[in-house]
C-alpha cells in the first residue's frame, strides 16, 4: 500500500469521524386530517456549511432546505434548535395530500425516511341489514354490514359475541370507500336464538379513531320444546298436588292440559287448564284424578310440544257395593266359587275370611263340593299399605235336601230291660216338617213308631239350621231288637239312616236261670242221693243181689304191691283191706272212726301201706278199652261221703250191695290174693 493510499484512509477515517448522523430519526406517524403534526429530526456533526432538507409528497419534492420552506407548502414550517441540528417539520391542519413519504437528509447523510398518515374517521358506523324480523329455525338467514368513507379503508369483522365468525360464512365486496361483506347463515336453530352478532370496521389505528361496531340481535322462532320435571306424582285422596310442564319455545307457548282416555274437562283451575303458565293446580284430589294428564304446549311453529305426567291416587281399598249380601247355593254343588271385586291404590290383596275367625282363603273362594256346614257369614277383606283394612260381608245360604249326620255308629247295643235311645241329627234347608221313625222286622216289614206308643217316645228339637230327632226305648226287651230307619224329607229329596239296635240278656235275668238251675240241680241230687242210700239199705232193689262168686271181673286187676298184705278177717276181728275208686284212682280206704257207725263211715285197716305206694290209676286204668269208662264197666261210681251199706258175705266178707259192688269186691279179692301169695 502506497503512502498516498495511506493518507487517503486516514484522511476518510478523520472525515468519517467528523460525518453528521441522526440523532433524531424521523418516524412514521399518523394524524386525524385537520390536525397538526410533526416528523422530527435532529442530525449531530453538522458543519456550519451544512443544509438539512425535507422531501415529501408528491415524489419526494424538496419542501424545505434549512429552515427556508417551499411556498408550494404554506402549511409546513421547520422548527426546533438549528445549533443543535434539530430540525423538524411540522404541518398544520393536515390534509389527505399530506399523507406520504418523508426524507430528512444532509450532504453526505444516507435520507431517513418516515410515512405520514393523515386519518379520515368514518362518518358513521357500519350497517347491517337482515335479521329485522324473527326467522323461523331451520331456515336461512342472511346479514349483510356496509361500511362508507373514512381513510384509510376500515377491516371488516363479524363476530359472534366475542367469538369471531368463521370466515368460510363471510364474503367480501369493495366499491371506492365502500365495503360490504355478507354473512350468510344456512340453518338458523333454537340455540341461534339471541345471538349477539356484530359487524366491525376497525382503522387499525386506535389511538387515533376507535373502531366503530353494529349489532344484530337474532331472534328464532322455534317451536315449543317440553320437559316433565316429574313424570310420575303420588299423593293421597283429598290432598293438593301440582302439575309442572316446563316449556321452551320462541314466542312463548299457550298450554293446554288435558287427561287422556277422558271426554270431559278435567277438573282443576279453569284458568290454568289454557294459560302461559306451566303449572296446573289440584287443590284437593280424589281417586277419580288418577290418571294420565297431558300438557299441549302450541306457539305457532310447527310442531307444538307435549308432555305427560301420570298422577297416582293412593286411597284406601274399596270393595265393590253391588257384591250381594247373601248367596243361596245347593248342597252338594261342586266347584262352587264367589269372586269378591274390590279397587284401591295401591292394590289391594283381596281374601276371604269366615266371620269371627282367622281361616283365610284366596280370591274368589272356592268350594270343591258345598256342604251344609260351609254355610255362614264370610267376609271378603282387602287390605294394602298404609290403610286400614276395609271388609264387607256375604252370607252363604246352603240349600238342599236333607243330609243326617253319622257320627254315632249304625250298631248300637243294649241291654234288656235298659232305657236306650237312638238319634237322628239331620241338616237341611228348609228344615223337613218332621223326622219319621221305621222299625223294620226279620222279614222286612216296616212299622211306623209314633210319637208315644208304649215304652216308646219320639222327641224333636229344632235350631235355625239342624233338627234333631230322638227315639227313647224305655224299657228294651229282646223283641225290640232290629232295624230302625230315621227318614226325613223336604221340597229337594228325601234322606234315611239305618240303625240296627242288638238286645242282650241282662245280668239279673241271667242269675235268675243259674239260680233256678243250681236249685233244681241240688233237688235231683238229693233225690239221687235219697235214692243211693236206700238201695244200700236194702229197702228197695232187694231182688237184684247175686252171690258174689259168680262175678267176675270185667278185667284183670292190678297187682298189689308188696308192702300192701291181708292181716285178718272181719269176723275174726282182723281188720281186712279194701280199696276204693276216688276220682278214678284205686286208693286204700282210710280208717273208720271208732265213734261210728262202720256202715256210715267204712271199715278200719291198719296194715294198709300209705297211698302214695299204690300204682297210680293210669296203672289201673291203661288197659281199658279207649271210650269204655268205669261204668260202662259196670263199676258203680259212689259218691263221696255216701257208701252204700255193706252186706254180708257167706266166707265172712263185707261186701257191696248190688251187681256193681259184688264186681268191685271181686277185684278187691284178686289183689289180696295176689299180696298173700307174696
Amino acid at each position: 500500500m502506497s503512502f498516498l493510499t495511506l493518507m487517503a484512509v486516514g484522511a476518510a477515517i478523520c472525515l468519517s469521524a467528523d460525518a453528521a448522523r441522526y440523532r433524531v430519526a424521523p418516524k412514521s406517524t399518523a394524524v386525524l386530517q385537520g390536525q397538526r403534526v410533526t416528523l422530527q429530526c435532529a442530525i449531530d456533526n453538522l458543519s456550519s456549511r451544512a443544509v438539512v432538507s425535507w422531501m415529501g409528497p408528491p415524489d419526494f419534492q424538496i419542501i424545505a432546505n434549512g429552515d427556508v420552506v417551499n411556498p408550494d407548502y404554506p402549511r409546513y414550517r421547520i422548527t426546533g434548535d438549528h445549533s443543535r441540528g434539530v430540525y423538524n417539520l411540522q404541518i398544520s391542519d393536515t390534509k389527505l395530500s399530506d399523507q406520504g413519504n418523508y426524507r430528512c437528509s444532509t450532504f453526505g447523510l444516507k435520507p431517513a425516511q418516515a410515512t405520514l398518515t393523515v386519518v379520515v374517521p368514518l362518518p358513521r358506523p357500519p350497517s347491517i341489514s337482515g335479521g329485522q324480523t324473527p326467522v323461523i329455525s331451520s331456515q336461512r338467514l342472511i346479514l349483510t354490514c356496509t361500511c362508507t368513507g373514512g381513510h384509510p379503508p376500515p377491516q371488516v369483522t363479524w363476530y359472534n359475541g366475542s367469538r369471531e365468525v368463521d370466515p368460510a360464512y363471510v364474503s367480501t365486496e369493495t366499491s371506492g370507500t365502500r365495503i360490504v361483506q355478507t354473512l350468510t347463515i344456512e340453518a338458523v336453530s333454537k340455540w341461534d336464538n339471541g345471538a349477539n352478532l356484530s359487524c366491525t370496521a376497525d382503522q387499525r389505528f386506535p389511538n387515533l379513531v376507535k373502531p366503530k361496531t353494529s349489532f344484530r340481535i337474532l331472534r328464532i322462532h322455534y317451536p315449543p320444546t317440553v320437559n316433565v320435571p316429574k313424570s310420575s306424582i303420588h299423593v293421597k285422596e283429598g290432598m293438593p298436588t301440582n302439575l309442572t310442564c316446563a316449556v321452551d319455545s320462541n314466542p312463548q307457548a299457550m298450554i293446554t292440559w288435558e287427561k287422556l282416555g277422558h271426554p270431559f274437562p278435567i277438573r282443576g283451575d279453569e284458568r290454568f287448564l289454557r294459560s302461559r303458565k306451566p303449572t296446573l293446580n289440584l287443590p284437593k284430589v280424589t281417586r277419580y284424578d288418577g290418571g294420565t294428564y297431558q300438557c299441549t304446549a302450541d306457539n305457532g311453529v310447527a310442531p307444538s310440544g307435549r308432555g305427560t305426567i301420570t298422577l297416582s291416587v293412593l286411597y284406601r281399598p274399596w270393595i265393590d257395593p253391588t257384591m250381594e249380601k247373601k248367596v243361596t247355593i245347593l248342597n252338594g254343588q261342586d266347584n262352587f266359587s264367589l269372586e269378591c271385586l274390590a279397587d284401591g291404590n295401591p292394590k289391594p290383596r283381596i281374601r276371604w275370611r269366615r266371620k269371627d275367625t282367622s281361616l283365610y282363603w284366596e280370591n274368589p273362594l272356592r268350594f270343591h263340593r258345598v256342604r251344609y256346614d260351609i254355610e255362614g257369614t264370610y267376609e271378603c277383606v282387602a287390605t294394602t299399605k298404609d290403610f286400614p283394612e276395609v271388609t264387607k260381608e256375604t252370607f252363604i245360604d246352603v240349600v238342599g235336601r236333607p243330609q243326617i249326620r253319622e257320627e254315632t255308629s249304625d250298631v248300637i247295643s243294649s241291654t234288656e230291660g235298659e232305657a236306650t235311645s237312638l238319634t237322628c241329627d239331620v241338616r237341611a234347608d228348609p228344615l223337613p216338617t218332621k223326622i219319621t221313625w221305621l222299625w223294620r222286622d226279620t222279614q222286612g216289614v216296616e212299622v211306623e213308631l209314633s210319637h208315644v206308643q208304649g215304652d216308646t217316645s219320639v222327641k224333636e228339637s229344632s235350631s235355625k239350621d239342624e233338627k234333631s230327632s230322638s227315639l227313647t226305648l224305655k224299657n228294651v226287651a229282646i223283641s225290640n231288637g232290629g232295624t230302625y230307619v230315621c227318614h226325613a224329607a223336604n221340597m229337594f229329596g228325601t234322606a234315611q239312616r239305618e240303625i240296627h239296635l242288638n238286645v242282650t240278656e241282662s245280668y239279673r235275668s241271667l242269675a235268675t236261670v243259674i239260680a233256678i238251675t243250681i236249685a233244681a240241680m241240688i233237688v235231683l241230687a238229693g233225690l239221687v242221693i235219697g235214692l243211693l242210700l236206700a238201695r244200700r239199705r236194702g229197702w228197695i232193689c232187694g231182688g237184684l243181689r247175686t252171690d258174689d262168686k259168680n262175678m267176675s271181673a270185667p278185667r284183670p286187676m292190678p297187682p298189689v304191691p308188696k308192702y300192701a298184705h291181708k292181716t285178718g278177717t272181719i269176723d275174726s276181728g282182723v281188720e281186712d283191706l279194701e280199696l276204693h275208686e276216688m276220682e278214678g284212682t284205686l286208693k286204700p280206704r282210710p280208717p273208720p272212726r271208732v265213734d261210728k257207725d262202720w256202715t256210715a263211715i267204712g271199715l278200719t285197716y291198719t296194715g294198709l301201706a300209705h297211698p302214695s305206694t299204690l300204682p297210680p290209676y293210669s296203672t289201673v286204668e291203661r288197659h281199658r278199652p279207649d271210650g269204655e269208662d268205669l261204668q260202662g264197666d259196670g263199676i258203680f261210681h259212689e259218691p263221696l261221703g255216701h257208701p252204700h251199706p255193706p252186706t254180708r258175705h257167706s266166707h265172712g266178707r263185707l261186701t257191696l250191695g248190688g251187681k256193681r259192688a259184688t264186681a268191685r269186691r271181686t277185684q278187691l279179692d284178686n289183689v289180696i290174693n295176689e299180696q298173700q301169695s307174696l
